[in-house]
């Protein structure tokens, strides 16, 4: 009979395969996009290359997991899906403008008014016009940056290994999928189509802070569904599953993370409702799949 001790070794193994599978095959698709409309990618020999490497790179890493490395390695084999998360968003800017098809922009924007009789990014905060509030809720959306940080970082330092790569192999099906979706249908965000707020709701630290990382990390097209929203959720319903203390100390960053989305002028109200669908969704695929995990738990007779 096989230790306990092995079969959780085992569980976390499947987990790393896992993410390690949704990666290679992100890549792979983004490498066929690539070829089948290579006119439209000038240096398309570059992406190409860099994409049918890393695919490799990762059905390697899969077949070879690499846990009995010294340290360093080790760590970067374990969080490097959340070094490749700001790099690909960034790279779904060029991806978008090449392939991707833009009505989408077109038709939530109509919607939006039509359901909201005008653009709630643009009336929330004249709504509410206080500068207090635009800093808290600018406070919250550059807390998302930090999230996946501190939750894993917690996690993964103090032993439970599991917990870290279960949330890492959820959030990578969260924006793996998203990227794919801003490739192929992009939305236009409000942040680059409307005026930015003005003082003395943009005075604030955290306004400048959040619009400094905004302005140098963000991608045009990655607006729908919002990842701010899908990823933030999706770490909090996780949290609350394993930390209820702790989920309850995050509630009001969250909300006020969703918020901010909309009051910022970072999203469309539909963004954020598509997002919060998305996060929901993965929730409920990971539950039906906890069964068979679990099931690697159980000693063998």
């Amino acid at each position: 009979m096989r230790s306990q001790a092995v079969l959780a070794d085992s569980l976390l193994l499947k987990l790393q395969q896992w993410t390690d599978s949704i990666a290679a095959l992100y890549f792979l698709l983004t490498a066929a996009i690539v070829w089948v409309h290579r006119a439209q990618f000038p240096p398309w020999k570059a992406y190409l290359v860099v994409h049918l490497v890393a695919t490799t790179g990762l059905c390697l890493l899969r077949r070879f997991p690499l846990q009995h490395l010294p340290g360093p390695i080790r760590f970067f084999r374990d969080w490097y899906p959340a070094l490749l998360f700001p790099v690909l968003y960034k790279e779904v800017a060029q991806f978008a403008l090449a392939f991707g098809d833009w009505k989408l922009t077109e038709s939530i924007q109509q919607l939006e008014v039509a359901l909201f009789s005008g653009h709630p990014s643009l009336y929330a905060s004249r709504l509410y016009p206080w500068a207090a509030l635009s800093e808290y809720l600018h406070f919250c959306y550059f807390a998302y940056l930090l999230l996946l940080p501190a939750v894993g970082g917690w996690w993964y330092f103090n032993g439970r290994r599991r917990d870290f790569q279960e949330l890492l192999l959820l959030v990578s099906a969260t924006l793996f999928s998203s990227y794919l979706f801003y490739i192929s249908y992009p939305v236009d965000s409000p942040f680059y189509l409307f005026k930015p707020l003005e003082p003395p709701l943009a005075d604030g630290f955290f306004y400048r802070l959040a619009h400094f990382f905004s302005e140098r990390g963000g991608a045009r097209g990655g607006a729908f569904p919002s990842a701010h929203v899908s990823v933030s959720l999706v770490i909090w319903l996780v949290v609350w599953q394993r930390q209820r203390r702790v989920a309850w100390v995050l509630a009001p960053v969250i909300a006020g993370l969703v918020a901010a989305t909309v009051y910022g002028r970072f999203h469309y109200v539909l963004d954020v409702l598509a997002g919060l669908l998305l996060a929901l969704l993965v929730m409920e695929c990971d539950r039906l799949c906890r069964r068979k995990r679990l099931a690697l738990l159980q000693p063998a007779e």
